[in-house]
């Protein structure tokens, strides 16, 4: 978005008229941007002013997914594993059969990263880590 052709007033419009028809609203509080690594500080703060927005989104995460994921995506998901090896390893010394370990580890595997797999595309790198994770369970 480029200041000087005012496509922050246009969004800001866009954004006032959407506002308008669904009877919703911006909350400007808890509202980020973020910002092309060329971006200037002028032109930063000249968006940042039209559109109400103060803080720049860096390592902001929404719905507990990362707001921006850069070219090396496995570090954006690490996260996954470490939640699938906790949740594991809290019922490693539970006297559980052999048919309770593979719903426990099925459940767990299943449900801990489907939201972000609905998403993005996870690497293979994490789909790795967590079949690890669960090969070192049994």
């Amino acid at each position: 978005m480029q200041p000087e052709n005012g496509n922050a007033e246009k969004l800001k419009e866009i954004l006032e008229r959407y506002c308008a028809s669904s009877g919703q609203k911006v909350s400007e509080a808890k509202s980020s941007i973020y910002f092309s690594p060329n971006t200037g500080v002028e032109v930063k703060g000249e968006i940042c002013s039209v559109l109400n927005i103060m803080t720049e989104s860096l390592n902001d995460t929404y719905l507990g997914l990362p707001a921006m994921v850069g070219a090396e995506r496995s570090d954006c998901f690490k996260h996954l594993v470490d939640q699938v090896r906790t949740k594991i390893k809290g019922w490693k010394g539970k006297l559980v059969s052999m048919g309770g370990k593979e719903v426990l580890i099925k459940s767990i595997t299943q449900v801990v990263p489907v939201y972000a797999m609905m998403v993005f595309k996870i690497p293979k790198k994490i789909c790795n880590g967590i079949s690890d994770v669960v090969s070192q369970f049994w």
